[in-house]
This record gives C-alpha cells, structure tokens and sequence, in this order.
C-alpha cells in the first residue's frame, strides 16, 4: 500500500500530468475521506485540533530527548534525521493543495480570491522561492539531507517511510480537482492550519524556525496569518454556498467538517507512525538493519564466495525477511567487526578504500551509519549485549518494521503520464473555439479536451510563425545576454507612446465603443488567463516563475474585489447596459451579443496555459506581448473614447499604470524572460538559447497572429510536418 501512495504522490505532482490520475485513483480518494462525523461544531474541532498539536509535540520531545545507549551525539542526529526526511512529502508542498482552486472561470469570486489570497501567502507571492517548502528545503540541506525536492528522488528514498506519502499523495491528488473536492480540501486545509507547525518539528526546538515553517503563522511581510486566512475562506465559500436555493448549504458545511475530520485522522495516524518509528531509531542495531534491508536485494546478486558463520554471504541477503538477529549477530562476530572499534574494523577500512572491492558501494552517510553501529556493539541494548529481557522485544520490533520497509520499493515504471493522442490536424474555427471556451474555464480535464487544447495552441502558434521577419515590431532576432530586454522595452514603450501623441486612433462612436467593449469580455473575464499553469506550486515560485504568478495574482486584484479586473470590467459593461451572466455559466458563452471570433484568442490563451511546461517559451512572449500591448498608447486611447461618451476609464487607468515598463507587469514579463534564458545553460546545457529564444518570439507575436489563407496553409504544413517526424522519431 506504501507502494501506491509514492506512486499516487508522483503522478498528482505532475502539472501537466491529471489524466494520470486515474478514475480508480479517484475512487479511492473518495473512499478515504469516509469519516464518522461526531457531531462536533467546527469551533471545536478547531480547539481540539490545536489541542492534540501541543501535546503531540511533548510526545515527540520525550522521545527527541531520550540519551539513548552510546554518545548521544550521533545518534540523535540520526533520528533527527529520520524525523525530518518523514515530514519532507508534507512539508515541502505546504499549501499546494490549494494550487488550482482558481481558474479563469471563478476568478471574480469572493471565496476563491479569498483561497488566492492564503495561497498567495504560501508561494510568497513576488519573490523567488519564497514558498514555505523552499523554507522546508534550507532546513533539510542544513542537516545535510539530499533529498530536498519534491519528485522521484524523495518518492524512492529508503530513508522516508511509506506512510508519509499517503497524506501528501491525497491532498496533491485533491488539489488537481477542485471541481470534485473543493469543501474537503478547504476543511483539510483549516486542520493542517489549525495544527500548524508539525508536532515532531515543534518538538525539535532549536534549529527550526518555528516562524517560517508554521502553516498557520504568517509570511514574511504579511499581517494576517495562515489560520485567520483558511477560516476566512472557509466562511467565504459556506456563506456562498448557503446563499444557493436547496439543501446545497448544508452538503457545504457537513463536506468542510469532513474534510477537516478527515485531515485530523490522517495527521494522527501519521504522527503516531512516525513517533513509533523515531523511538525505533534509537535502537542500536536500528540503521545498520535499515541499510542492510535496502540494499538486500542487489548484494544477493554478489558476495557468494564470502562465508558469514558458515553461509554464504549472498545467502544471507537473500533471506532478509527472516529478521535481524541472526544476520547482525553473524557480522558482529565476523572478521569484518571489531566491536566498538569502527576505525580497525576490515568493513570500513579496507574493504571500502579505494582499492577494496567496495569501493563507492556505501555513501558518507551510510558509513556513518556503519560506523555508529561497530562503536556502539559493545553497549546496551545491541546485537551483542542486548538489553535483560528485551532479546526477542527489540529485534522484534525491527522485524515488524521491514515489514512496511518491504513494502516501500517504488515500483514506478509505466506510473508517469503518457501523452495523450492528439487529434488530426483540421481547421479549428471560432465556432470550435466558442464551444470549448466554457470547457476551458476550469480545472477538468479529459483526454478530449487535452488533445483539443494542445492541437488549438500548437496550430495558433505554427500560424504565429508565418513571415514573423517580416512582421513589425517584433521582438529582436537574438537575444542580448548582456542587456536583456529592458533597453528594448524601453524603446517599444516609446513607440506607443509617440503613436498616441501622433493622435492615430480614430474616435470610435457610442454604438462602436460599446460593441468593441462586449467583444472583449470573453478575453477580458478571463484575465491573466494564459498564466493559470504558473499557479503550479513549483512553478509560483521558481526563478522565473514566480514573476508570472504575481501578475497572474496582480490581474485579479491581490485578494481585494474591488481591484479584481474581471469584477471591474463587468462594472462598466454594467454602465453600459449589458449585465452578462457569470463567465463559467453556459449562458455566458452562448450570449447571443457574441460574435464567433470573440473566442478565438481566449480559447488560445486558456488552452496554451493547460501546457506549462511544454509552452514555457511561448507563454513567456505571449506574457510580454499582452502586458505590453496598450502600455503608452492604446490604453491612452481607449480612456480618450471611455471618457468622451461618459463611461468609467477605471480599467484602461489601471492597465496603464499596472502594466508600466519601469515596476510593472511589462517589466516583470521582461524580467521573467531574462531569468529564464540566464538559466537556461544550467538546465538544458549550451546551445540551447537560440532555439528557446525563437519559441519566445513565436509566442510574443501569438498575440496578433497573420490571418489569411496563406497563414492557414503555413500552419497545416508545420502541423503536419512536425507530427510526421514526431512519429518517425517515436518509431
């Protein structure tokens, strides 16, 4: 079962990867969160919550401060250790099961912004791995632990138990479906809050910044802390829910308790698990057996010359499952220990010097652990001097606990997610686009909806780069390593800005005015739309990164409804006389006020934005050509026509000034593409910044891609050449 929930962890970390959480995967989510309900109000469970955390923490110091047999040193660092690799799943995704609650279709509502606001928080919205896992890595690197990042080098570790993944797997795999378990979600996420810093963290003391660790504390520069924050969201959604007709209200709040039941019967089972498995720690015999566990099954393959108490040494390994005693009793005894001698041992002198067989077999911590077990023969409580009455109890316990040791291999061949088979290439039309806009808005996914996404941008993207040297304004051949895009920011800021003194645009009548304005609602409601994949909690706060999601977070107003640009955009089409119906309602996108090619660039942005990964360059230019688009100049028009027809300019005003080339959006979307292609050698090797560059052009001219027959000609021919060799490289 530990097994599943590495694999399970794996798949739901994958930004791109929901359609590899399958519908059993999804059952069997459903199927955990099976909880009694006792009744309780949520102001108790909230008190008895924050209660067990506290004393939780005084468990977990008794075990923490016990002197143990032989220096206290090593060995409490050990189990310091294991301590802190058995918090690592949760702990480095602190919040990111909250990562796609929002998306373009609920983004102008209160209890969603009020979740982007907590989320916000997490991430460190604005600056660089500010994110409370980041914190999580600083502290595991400290203690000299590798394995600081969330993916398959944790998900395999020997050193991190299985049951430490199955509440992270759980939640992460929630997070990708907000649709399906949104109160549960909002209700775990009050618990962990609630419970804040982890109890065996807690229980650490020095050493651990209690502050920046704490889901429930504050961020820096933050006044509000993550426990006020998660109830206001709560409430938020329980008070929207309650405004429905029908019993919806009540299913509202008995899901939120559930969920929040449910993450305190998982934090507890956990934590008791892991308290379980820190007192074993302490055991003598406890590392050398984990070691020699793990490394069980490829040793077998060896060593059949060695005899140990008669046996072959393979033999040996390959017969683990029989416990410990019998092997660890065997080697202490044999020529390769010396008891309580580590350096005149043969194990950790010649054998693994540069010229023993063994060399580059154990790593420096595994030696350390070796080491710690031959100093530590002679004492209480080891295969050697075993405690009076405890033989069998303690060697027992080690036997049980291979049991789930056993069982932890990843087994994750065939677990990633394969891509899904895209369409045919064809004429996506606007009226294709209109009826999967509303499909769009959301989290959900299918393998029809993914292959239509991906077949949409790969074709507005393939049209984008139709005679792009023969297009104006664009971005520059090459890149400039030197001076990165600011200076030519600056210069393309100037342009519009002398375009609008020329006075070229043409004053638009009140009729005209209003209709250009409906036209865009569908782009409009979907602000900041193309960046919904950077929500991702590792991309939100990477070096790059994180400079799309603060726009992403700035376009929706940083938590406050009244900044929110949907919210302000519906207001003046208010004063216009248009009341549209919700964005995420059918009725919205069949408006019979819309015309087809409304849709055209917004199903482009939200389908381009379900590909984080693999459109990261052309998500970064298309970022750079919106933020820059109406900077100067258009925006300075439309406030001219907003104003002389009497309507409100609060949203161009906004944009102008938000979106400025000095400490605005533009400026950050410049940034973010410096950031990048600076890295770019470290991630990708060199040579790889002329190709990646001209992706980034691509997307920067996918803003306003060429129209006509020879454009759609250029685009079926790229399609179809690029899948043909796609297809030959596969064979």
């Amino acid at each position: 079962m530990s097994s599943r929930y590495r694999s399970l962890y794996l798949r739901a970390l994958a930004p791109e990867g929901p359609l590899s959480l399958g519908t059993d995967d999804l059952r069997h989510v459903r199927t955990t969160l099976t909880v009694d309900d006792d009744g309780q109000e949520l102001s108790a469970l909230i008190e008895a919550a924050g209660r067990w955390s506290a004393q939780e923490a005084e468990r977990f110091r008794a075990v923490l401060a016990a002197p143990g047999p032989g220096p206290a040193g090593p060995e409490q660092q050990e189990t310091v250790r294991r301590v802190l690799r058995n918090c690592a799943p949760l702990a480095l995704s602190a919040g990111a099961w909250l990562q796609w609650i929002a998306s373009p279709g609920n983004s102008e509502t209160e209890p969603v912004l009020r979740v982007l606001s907590l989320y916000a928080s997490d991430v460190g919205a604005g600056r660089p791995l500010a994110d409370r896992g980041s914190a999580y890595r600083a502290l595991l690197r400290g203690h000299g632990i590798v394995e600081e990042l969330p993916g398959v080098r944790l998900a395999s570790s020997e050193y991190v138990e299985g049951f430490s993944f199955r509440l992270p797997a759980l939640l992460l795999a929630m997070s990708r479906r907000p649709d399906a378990f949104l109160p549960e979600i909002l209700g775990a996420d009050l618990c962990l809050r609630t419970v804040g810093l982890l109890p065996p963290l807690a229980a650490l003391g020095a050493g651990v910044d209690g502050d920046a660790l704490d889901m429930g504390g504050a961020r820096p520069g933050t006044t509000a802390n993550g426990r006020e924050l998660s109830l206001a969201a709560s409430r938020a959604y329980l008070d929207d829910q309650n405004a429905l007709e029908g019993p919806a209200g009540e299913a509202a709040t008995r899901r939120l308790l559930g969920g929040f039941r449910w993450a305190q019967r998982e934090i507890r089972a956990w934590s008791e698990q892991l308290h379980g498995e820190a007192a074993l720690s302490r055991h003598p015999d406890y590392g050398v057996w984990r070691l020699i566990h793990a490394r069980a099954r490829q040793a077998a393959v060896y060593h059949s010359r060695f005899k140990l108490a008669g046996r072959p040494l393979s033999e040996w390994f390959a017969n683990v499952e029989a416990g410990p005693r019998p092997f660890l009793t065997a080697l202490a005894k044999s020529r390769l220990v010396r008891p309580g001698k580590p350096d005149a041992s043969p194990l950790l002198g010649r054998l693994i010097g540069p010229k023993g067989p063994m060399f580059r077999i154990f790593t420096e911590e595994e030696i350390a652990t070796l080491h710690r077990w031959i100093a530590l023969l002679p004492e209480e409580g080891s295969v050697l001097h075993p405690l009076p009455g405890t033989e069998s109890a303690t060697h027992q316990d080690l036997h049980r606990a291979q049991d789930s040791w056993h069982t932890q291999g990843t087994d994750l061949a065939g677990e990633s997610a394969r891509p899904t088979a895209l369409p045919p290439p064809r004429a996506l039309t606007t009226a294709a686009a209109r009826a999967a806009y509303r499909a769009l808005l959301g989290r959900e996914d299918s393998a029809e909806l993914r292959g239509f996404a991906h077949a949409y941008a790969t074709r507005w993207l393939a049209r984008s780069r139709y005679a792009m040297e023969r297009a104006p304004e664009q971005l520059p051949s090459r890149w400039d390593p030197e001076n990165g895009l600011r200076e030519w920011l600056a210069r393309a800021h100037d342009r519009h800005a002398d375009s609008f003194q020329r006075g070229e645009a043409v004053l638009p009548s009140r009729a005209e005015l209003i209709d250009s304005t409906l036209q865009l609602a569908p782009l409009i409601m979907i602000d900041g739309g193309w960046l919904q994949g950077f929500t991702d909690y590792q991309h939100a706060s990477s070096r790059s990164g994180h400079f799309l999601f603060r726009t992403y977070w700035d376009e929706l107003g940083n938590g406050e409804l009244e900044l929110n640009h949907p919210r302000i955009y519906r207001a003046l089409l208010r004063d216009m006389g248009i009341d549209l119906p919700p964005t995420a309602s059918r009725e919205f996108s069949d408006w019979p006020g819309f015309r087809d090619e409304a849709f055209a660039m917004p199903a482009f942005w939200l389908s381009v934005s379900r590909f984080p990964e693999t459109f990261m360059p052309e998500i970064l230019g298309l970022n750079l050509a919106m933020e820059l688009s109406g900077v100067g100049g258009s925006y300075r028009d439309a406030r001219v026509a907003l104003r002389h027809h009497g309507f409100s300019t609060q949203f161009v005003d906004l944009h102008n000034t938000i979106d400025n080339v000095a400490t605005g959006h533009s400026a950050w979307a410049a940034d973010a593409i410096d950031a990048y292609l600076a890295d770019l050698p470290g991630v990708l090797g060199p040579g790889q910044q002329d190709a990646v560059w001209e992706r980034i052009r691509v997307g920067y001219r996918s803003l306003n891609p060429p129209g006509g027959k020879a454009a759609e000609l250029y685009a079926t021919l790229r399609v179809t050449r690029t899948r043909r060799t796609t297809r030959t490289s596969r064979i």
